[in-house]
């Protein structure tokens, strides 16, 4: 739950990106910086919210989704 007893909100962890593995990353899969930083965000928020893809089809798949539907709302596309 993202509140406490006493409906204080609940930090559900961090999210660490490294800038330059994102730029690796950029570059290897043929996207932008932008898209790539994006990328990793939407899929480290979807993992605090207790979404996983590790050995389960259809987690990934539920996933995949979610993220490209986040980076289609933000007007981000793989360029």
């Amino acid at each position: 739950d993202e509140y406490d007893m006493d409906g204080e909100l609940v930090m559900l962890g961090d999210i660490v990106i490294s800038m330059e593995r994102a730029r690796e990353q950029a570059n290897e899969f043929g996207h932008s910086f932008l898209r790539e930083v994006a990328f990793l965000t939407a899929h480290s928020m979807l993992h605090l919210l207790g979404y996983d893809h590790v050995d389960d089809k259809e987690g990934e798949e539920i996933m995949c989704e979610k993220q490209e539907r986040v980076l289609t709302s933000l007007g981000i596309t793989r360029d």
